[in-house]
């Protein structure tokens, strides 16, 4: 079996945005039109999974807002996840991470950091 390798002149990601210590609070993770193709999750807590719930907009969300993406990640594991067309938003994206499926304003925060990195290009 041979092997080749070539180099890609327009990569499918050309920004990663790392949020280091992940829990119940807001932040913004991109504004504007962007196209996100890949988030990793990284959790260290080895007794309970956690939930990344995604909100489609940069600004005037709360944990409250209800998320049009939620992602699962098992304790003690690395998940990632891969849109091949792409989760698009056209106003930004947010993100917080909770312990409880449905997230809302009264789930709670893991209780080590987990991180997340999105990785996604502007459109």
């Amino acid at each position: 079996m041979a092997v080749t390798t070539s180099t890609a002149s327009a990569p499918l990601v050309t920004t990663i945005v790392t949020d280091i210590d992940a829990d119940t609070t807001l932040e913004i993770i991109a504004a504007g039109n962007k196209t996100v193709y890949a988030v990793e999750i990284s959790n260290p807590n080895t007794n309970e999974a956690v939930y990344v719930h995604m909100i489609p907009t940069a600004s005037g969300s709360s944990s409250s807002t209800q998320h049009t993406t939620q992602l699962y990640c098992p304790a003690n594991t690395t998940m990632y996840y891969y849109a091949p067309l792409g989760y698009l938003t056209s106003t930004g994206i947010q993100c917080y991470c909770t312990t409880s499926a449905g997230g809302g304003a009264n789930a709670l925060a893991p209780t080590s950091d987990v991180q997340i990195k999105f990785g996604y290009t502007a459109r």
